[in-house]
């Protein structure tokens, strides 16, 4: 299927147990979390919050950190935004994350999954320090 801009989408927040804090690489994502805040994922996609959730935890499109440490979806951060269309959509979720780092959340994202494959993938990346793991796709 083809995503268009006239196809609804929706922006999901997912919180994720403190535990996800043990990785170097959800860390180094965010310099700026401030002890005690939330950890969060930020997302958008073509389906509902709930059924995309779902998808999350039985892995399918997911990185590990979310389907590991996924709590609830937590539609105080998004409720009033949905539904938009995928170009908007895309602009909100990362609107929302940048956002919610400022204000001193641990957020991870589709993009940080990407950078992190792309890390481990290029030739002579080696891993760093005992909390490196090597983790699903996105």
């Amino acid at each position: 299927m083809t995503h268009t801009t006239t196809e609804q989408h929706n922006v999901y927040v997912i919180e994720l147990d403190k535990d996800v804090l043990k990785f170097d690489e959800f860390i180094k994502a965010n310099p700026q979390y401030k002890q005690g805040m939330p950890c969060l994922f930020v997302g958008e996609t073509r389906h509902t919050p709930q059924k995309r959730f779902n998808y999350h935890l039985v892995g399918y499109k997911s990185h590990e950190f979310v389907r590991r440490y996924a709590r609830r979806l937590a539609p105080e951060y998004y409720a009033s935004m949905n539904p938009v269309d995928c170009e908007q959509a895309r602009a909100e979720e990362q609107m929302l994350a940048d956002r919610l780092r400022s204000l001193g959340y641990a957020v991870w994202q589709h993009e940080n999954a990407l950078h992190s494959q792309r890390a481990r993938n290029r030739p002579g990346h080696i891993g760093h320090g005992s909390m490196h793991h090597h983790f699903a796709g996105a």
